[in-house]
């Protein structure tokens, strides 16, 4: 390999390393003071009417995913959180939106079934540190938040951080 090739593909790979590490240090200063710890005895109310508290997951991981109706980058995450709770115990809780009956007709217009806390105010997201959605938390099957993304997270890494979570 020549010295003019090899320099440039040092140069992309300088580039390439830069760029994750300033994307991981954004990703740590958005999350840094989101809520950590055990969230076994988390328990709330879904609009259907349900009770539940984390610990009924016990054995499982789950995924507490906040997000709004009104939010284009929980929209685009939409479908990728619907496909993992066929799979995987998923709590979402609609932050910031206008209420039931507009959160309803959301998740009724795209065909959603992923069960969904009420949190119109923003005060739960609020407690858990959060400035915006979506933000996704990852529970290891004892209720320890191993994991926290604020932002547009792929189905892949969700998937990923779900399964890591039980090892």
């Amino acid at each position: 390999m020549n010295t003019p090739t090899k320099n440039r593909w040092l140069s992309w790979l300088v580039y390439i390393v830069l760029f994750l590490v300033v994307m991981q240090g954004a990703s740590w200063w958005k999350s840094r003071d989101t809520q950590s710890g055990n969230l076994s005895e988390f328990s709330g109310e879904l609009m259907n009417g349900t009770t539940f508290t984390i610990a009924d997951f016990s054995g499982e991981p789950v995924l507490f995913h906040f997000w709004s109706t009104w939010c284009p980058i929980c929209d685009l995450e939409k479908n990728s959180i619907e496909s993992i709770s066929h799979d995987y115990p998923v709590i979402s809780i609609a932050s910031w939106s206008e209420g039931k009956t507009e959160v309803n007709a959301y998740m009724l217009e795209n065909q959603l079934t992923f069960p969904v806390m009420l949190d119109n105010s923003g005060e739960l997201a609020q407690s858990f540190g959060l400035k915006g959605v979506p933000a996704s938390f990852i529970l290891s099957p004892d209720g320890e938040i191993t994991f926290v993304e604020t932002g547009y997270s792929t189905e892949l890494g969700l998937r990923l951080r779900l399964w890591l979570s039980t090892l």
